[in-house]
Parts: structure tokens; C-alpha cells; sequence
């Protein structure tokens, strides 16, 4: 008779669910879209624009919008 080891469910199931997560995301590559290649080429100035100027001024109007928000929840705790 030949003996197997005894699996952990939870061992099973990990090995299952990274199976079926590597899946989709083998399946999402598409053959032809262009890929970047190499380093991003800043003195391009849309490649300036894009990953320089919007990601600070996203990160920016992120403080002044959390600001507006700490600023009406404490006006709303002074009227009450």
C-alpha cells in the first residue's frame, strides 16, 4: 500500500487560488499594444506632464481638498 502525505485544506486551497489568480492576468496580455521599453525620456515634454506635473498637482489638490473637509467638519462642530 502507498502511503500519501496528508495535505492541509488550507495549503490546497492557497495552491488553488494562486492558480486561478495568475490565469487572468497571463490572459490580459495583448500582442499587439506597444510596450515601454527602457527609461521614460523626461525632456519629452508630454512625458513631463504626465508623470511629473499631473501626479503633484493630484497630490496637491489632494491636501487642500482634505483640508476643506477637516475645515467643514469643525464648523459643523462649533453650530452644534
Amino acid at each position: 500500500m502507498i502511503r500519501t502525505p496528508h495535505l492541509k485544506p488550507s495549503l490546497v486551497l492557497t495552491g488553488l487560488l494562486s492558480l486561478l489568480a495568475y490565469a487572468p492576468s497571463f490572459a490580459q496580455m495583448q500582442p499587439d499594444i506597444p510596450q515601454p521599453r527602457g527609461p521614460v525620456d523626461l525632456s519629452d515634454t508630454s512625458n513631463l506632464i504626465i508623470f511629473i506635473i499631473l501626479p503633484a498637482l493630484v497630490i496637491v489638490l489632494y491636501f487642500f481638498w482634505r483640508r476643506a473637509i477637516k475645515k467643514r467638519k469643525a464648523e459643523r462642530e462649533q453650530e452644534e
